[in-house]
């Protein structure tokens, strides 16, 4: 299996963990394959989602997705014809788009008052960036991870910070996302202040102004 058919195909079991129960329509940006998105079609909920490789939108949409194939920036017409969702998810997108506040803040539009937006990102503040850049001196890209070919924005906990308040969200939880059993354990150790070099992903989850119709998170 090629990073990038494991790209498509994984099931973001950190993601499902972070969408509060009561949750009836989900807009999914980027949802590859739909692994993902199909845990919460199983649980009755409804899900859009957008995705711009059409082999994968193809293969998503036979799970039981409504699929708009396109690129995230473009899809407002298409996402302004259904009634409006309680839950937005980019697993991993935003450091794709050029213009992520833009995109993110056009996207509200189509969420009812007090919604969930959960956003996962790579962590640019890890230390193998450190490593690579000011003490090897060259950047090695790779095919998926902090690093892949395709990213065109940098991200890290603070750049969602500031993209939540400048499109009135509220920062509700963060998740930093560490993976190797020794940098677990180090950050236990620093008792928390190693964790924003030691995480390779961070998960923020936002919510907009008004009533929220959520329950409780799924655990």
């Amino acid at each position: 299996m090629t990073e990038e058919t494991q790209y498509y195909s994984h099931v973001r079991d950190d993601i499902l963990s972070h969408v509060p129960k009561g949750v009836r329509r989900v807009l999914s940006v980027g949802c590859g394959r739909g692994c993902t998105e199909a845990e919460l079609v199983a649980r009755g909920v409804e899900v859009t989602g957008v995705e711009l490789n059409p082999d994968a939108a193809k293969v998503a949409s036979q799970a039981g997705i409504n699929v708009i194939c396109g690129d995230a920036s473009e899809n407002s017409a298409a996402l302004a014809a259904g009634p409006p969702f309680d839950c937005l998810i980019y697993a991993d997108v935003l450091e794709h788009i050029q213009d992520p506040e833009s995109v993110l803040k056009d996207h509200l539009k189509f969420l009812v008052p007090g919604s969930i937006v959960i956003v996962s990102v790579p962590n640019f503040r890890h230390y193998s960036v450190f490593s690579q850049l000011f003490l090897k001196g060259h950047i090695r890209y790779t095919d998926a991870g902090i690093l892949d070919r395709t990213h065109v924005r940098m991200t890290t906990r603070r750049m969602i910070e500031e993209w939540f308040a400048g499109v009135g969200l509220a920062v509700t939880k963060i998740e930093y996302r560490i993976y190797r059993r020794r940098d677990r354990l180090l950050s236990m150790l620093s008792f928390g202040w190693l964790r924003e070099f030691l995480a390779s992903q961070v998960i923020i989850v936002g919510q907009g102004h008004g009533k929220s119709p959520m329950v409780t998170p799924h655990t």
